[in-house]
């Protein structure tokens, strides 16, 4: 097979695990994106965190609500958490980074976007369970099953699980989930 039959062939993969996807995610993504708005219209703000490679997922979020999706509007209030951030002390545990970012600045009536490869990040975790303390509303998005994640929601949180065979494919679920988050906050807050 040549470099170009195998690059094509990796497309092809791409756009069969998209559309399969289809079904699976269009009601939880339409569900999380209509509570970011409630919660927005409310003069709440989204809390965006992740883990490694999940963490640029948190950067492009957050930017994209904060600048603009497609077209513009005013910039809407989201705060991506830094996961390498770390207290001065030598003996700081990094996987409580995020919490202690969730218990500084969060509050009743944010929500918190926790995203996951494998749905299983120490750190994201235990954010998500900093955000129940602080009566905020969750948002998992997260491969496979949802993982611990998906097991720590509770009733009124919303999981979108992309199921993909690698994490390559996972990765580029992701990207388009967070696209149709964006693009159906942009729908519900300024019309087609």
């Amino acid at each position: 097979m040549s470099l170009q039959t195998h690059i094509h062939s990796r497309f092809l993969d791409s756009i069969d695990i998209q559309r399969d996807a289809i079904e699976q995610l269009a009601e939880p993504l339409a569900r999380a994106a209509e509570l970011m708005v409630e919660c927005l219209m409310s003069e709440g703000r989204i809390l965006v965190c992740g883990q490694a490679g999940s963490q640029s997922s948190a950067r492009l979020f957050a930017s994209l609500l904060n600048n603009q999706y497609q077209q513009p509007r005013p910039g809407l209030a989201a705060i991506a958490l830094d996961s390498g951030a770390q207290a001065l002390a030598d003996d700081a545990d990094p996987a409580l980074s995020l919490v202690r970012q969730v218990e500084c600045i969060g509050q009743n009536g944010d929500v918190l976007l926790a995203i996951s490869g494998s749905g299983n990040a120490p750190g994201v975790l235990a954010a998500l369970r900093g955000a129940h303390e602080k009566d905020m509303r969750v948002v998992v998005l997260a491969g496979g099953d949802g993982g611990m994640l998906a097991e720590a929601l509770q009733e009124e949180d919303v999981v979108i699980c992309t199921f993909a065979e690698s994490a390559a494919l996972t990765r580029e679920l992701h990207l388009r989930a967070i696209h149709s988050l964006c693009d159906g906050i942009d729908y519900l807050l300024l019309g087609a």
